[in-house]
């Protein structure tokens, strides 16, 4: 039996939720027991609520018991995030993945977080409505898991992150206290801004039952442009110049020479198969057709201009197609290094060039691959190294050096991945003691002993 769980607590859940839902044998528990990072933390149970009634009660009862608690929604965090670092129970919501109210009047949706953030873009998209938020993992990421770690993705330039959507949450706190961050209205300033404190708070706050969402209308037409450059830090110039020019690109993804390796060692590069490129960016347009006709027509002379060789795609199809090669990055990466440290540092647009020519010199004086692709927009670099393990010990000197020089340039470690369970020790070198000692007051005053997500986020 785990120290942090007893049998009259199991017991308890039993009678809750039935043997069905209260998952204890290590076959079924070792499921639970990783995510998109390299750790394993096996719990010590595992809780499958259909109701929030349920969730309440459960919070109630780890209160009572002090048992560590665990929120996990589809398990595709890469900071361990949803693991059991320290036992406990986890508290797994694809049970809860119901799509409670749409209003189409006040541009509202109400969700619970189990609902796939892939599920919630197609049933939108019938009523010409959409969610922005769209993580590479969009297809099979919750909701509840997309608002606890803040996700973006390569509409965030045009259209923000997960933390400009989410109008209100109701959180169960321990004990089975239910918290109402606010009402579903656009405009509320009665009460502190509780709802952007949980966005992102990595389940060590509360425990989300249902979330608003503010949604918007579906873009008339969508264009994508994808250009080979020659000069590996091009597009990150042409990003800048493009939004001289009062451009907003829907989206703006950038592809090292690193990543293309990879990419062409997997499968092969079907664009530009007899051009010489170290680079590509991924351009989409989108809004009104007289609108996008002049910002294409723009885009198309600037690329001529330069010499530039693109493709561009109009048709849905086409354009799906295209970012299945942006799309096959992660799975290709592997070839490259049997484990990799993946990192989602940000830094202001101009420094964009500065961080990747110290990025280059890195991997050259340590001999390690190391891809830097992503939103480029918005100065959103995934800086992923990749080792074997006898390197592990050369990539970890790297990463501390690529997170100092992210720092120094003005930038933080995590735009959207969150912080999770890997990047807690590198917390300190990014805030000040005085925002680590608020932080822990607040986690006080929300979980007083302690038992929500322990050792995730907050430094020690």
């Amino acid at each position: 039996m785990d120290e942090f769980i007893s049998s009259k607590f199991l017991k308890s859940l039993e009678n809750l939720l039935g043997k069905e839902r209260l998952l204890r044998e290590k076959g079924d528990l070792f499921s639970y027991s990783y995510d998109s990072s390299s750790l394993i933390r096996l719990p010590s149970a595992v809780a499958l609520p259909e109701r929030k009634e349920e969730v309440i009660e459960i919070l109630r009862l780890a209160q009572e018991y002090k048992v560590p608690i665990v929120p996990r929604g589809a398990g595709t965090a890469t900071t361990g995030s949803a693991l059991a670092h320290k036992g406990g129970l986890v508290i797994c919501f694809s049970r809860m993945d119901r799509i409670l109210e749409f209003n189409e009047e006040e541009r509202i949706v109400r969700v619970e977080p189990g609902v796939l953030n892939g599920e919630l873009k197609k049933f939108l998209k019938k009523y010409g409505f959409f969610y922005p938020p769209d993580p590479s993992s969009y297809e099979f990421s919750t909701i509840g898991g997309n608002v606890a770690t803040g996700a973006g993705g390569p509409r965030g330039l045009k259209y923000g992150t997960t933390k400009d959507y989410v109008l209100a949450l109701e959180v169960v706190l321990p004990g089975g206290k239910v918290l109402k961050t606010g009402p579903s209205t656009l405009k509320c300033v009665v009460p502190y801004n509780l709802t952007s404190l949980f966005v992102g708070s990595e389940g060590t706050l509360g425990i989300f039952t249902e979330i608003v969402l503010k949604v918007i209308p579906l873009p008339q037409k969508r264009v994508l442009f994808v250009s080979a450059h020659e000069r590996e830090e091009e597009p990150l110039e042409i990003i800048s110049e493009i939004l001289k020019k009062k451009i907003t690109p829907a989206c703006a993804e950038f592809i090292d020479k690193t990543t293309i390796l990879a990419l062409s060692k997997r499968k092969g590069l079907p664009i530009f198969e007899n051009k010489k490129f170290l680079s590509l960016l991924y351009l989409e347009l989108d809004g009104e057709e007289e609108n996008l006709e002049r910002e294409k027509a723009m885009i198309e002379k600037f690329y001529k201009d330069l010499g530039i060789s693109f493709e561009r795609a109009e048709d849905e199809k086409d354009i799906e197609n295209l970012w299945e090669i942006r799309r096959a990055i992660s799975p290709s990466l592997k070839i490259l290094g049997e484990k990799r440290f993946a990192e989602d540092v940000v830094v202001p647009r101009r420094f964009m060039k500065d961080l990747l020519f110290k990025i280059r010199n890195l991997e050259r004086v340590w001999g390690l691959y190391i891809c830097c692709f992503g939103h480029a927009g918005d100065g959103n670099f995934h800086v992923n190294i990749l080792f074997n393990p006898e390197n592990e010990e050369s990539a970890i000197k790297v990463r501390e050096k690529i997170l100092k020089e992210v720092i120094d340039l003005s930038g933080t470690i995590s735009g959207e991945h969150g912080i999770g369970y890997v990047k807690r020790s590198f917390v300190n070198w990014e805030l000040s003691p005085l925002q680590i000692e608020i932080m822990k007051k607040l986690k006080k005053v929300f979980d007083p002993d302690g038992i929500l997500n322990p050792q995730v986020k907050i430094p020690d």
